[in-house]
């Protein structure tokens, strides 16, 4: 229609209705392109805030898992002390007790953090959506933290090793099956494990004896086992800082969220 329009116009020489004609056209074509535009805004709006909202819940899950991965290899640690201080000679443990601290000492959580959720915005282009320059920041800290976290987590040092090479298996069995990880779960999802303490797991004297004569003669174990303890510490350093970063980030979506609600 406005295209025979300009043909008639110009077949006429009306300059002046040919520009209108062409004005028409030009404004149409231009606010059909804005509404296209804000159509799409309003749609990659929607988006992300769904995604921000699935991303609290999944910083909420990150750091409970945290927590829980902290707390368990508290419980490890502590029993890796009961079993060095007891090589030490500063508090002897019976048979039965230091092969149960030594084993659970060679406990591990090597769980990944839950990052699904950023890596979809990241897949879509709508990490600019966010939030503030700060909360840019506070993602970027947490999520460099998760990569640098899972790396200190994998990091195993001869000690798990050695000593599960050595101990009697039908002893680290009872010991794993009797007082080993337990799962923890959050609304219905798998979020940690735990151990079990005290162990209840009683061993024939006889077995624990001679179980704790071989762990005891392992070549250089206190070393070993100072060393594996000492990289504990660093885990749980990792995961502290980790687990705060997790809840600041959280924090911040959620205020963000509560202040662009009318």
């Amino acid at each position: 229609m406005v295209v025979r329009r300009v043909r008639e116009h110009v077949a006429a020489h009306n300059w002046f209705a040919v520009l209108v004609d062409v004005g028409i056209v030009v404004l149409g074509v231009f606010l059909g392109t804005q509404v296209s535009n804000w159509n799409d805004e309003r749609i990659q709006q929607r988006k992300a805030a769904d995604y921000r909202t699935r991303l609290i819940a999944e910083l909420d899950f990150d750091a409970r898992q945290y927590a829980l991965q902290s707390a368990y290899y508290r419980q490890a640690k502590d029993y890796g002390l009961q079993a060095l201080a007891d090589l030490d000679g500063t508090k002897r443990l019976s048979d039965r007790d230091f092969v149960i601290a030594a084993y659970q000492l060679t406990q591990t959580d090597t769980t990944r953090a839950k990052t699904g959720v950023f890596e979809e915005m990241t897949a879509n282009g709508l990490t600019d959506h966010l939030g503030d320059a700060e909360t840019q920041d506070l993602a970027s800290d947490f999520y460099l933290t998760v990569e640098v976290t899972q790396r200190v987590m994998e990091s195993i040092l001869p000690y798990r090793t050695l000593l599960r090479e050595v101990m009697p298996y039908k002893t680290q069995l009872a010991v794993r099956s009797e007082c080993g990880d337990r799962n923890v779960h959050y609304r219905g999802r798998l979020v940690g494990i735990r151990l079990v303490v005290p162990c209840p797991l009683q061993i024939d004297p006889g077995v624990a004896t001679e179980a704790a004569r071989i762990v005891r003669s392992m070549p250089d174990i206190r070393r070993q086992m100072t060393r594996y303890i000492a990289s504990m510490d660093e885990k749980l350093d990792n995961l502290g800082v980790a687990q705060q970063q997790a809840e600041a980030f959280r924090s911040r979506l959620i205020a963000a969220e509560r202040a662009s609600t009318p």
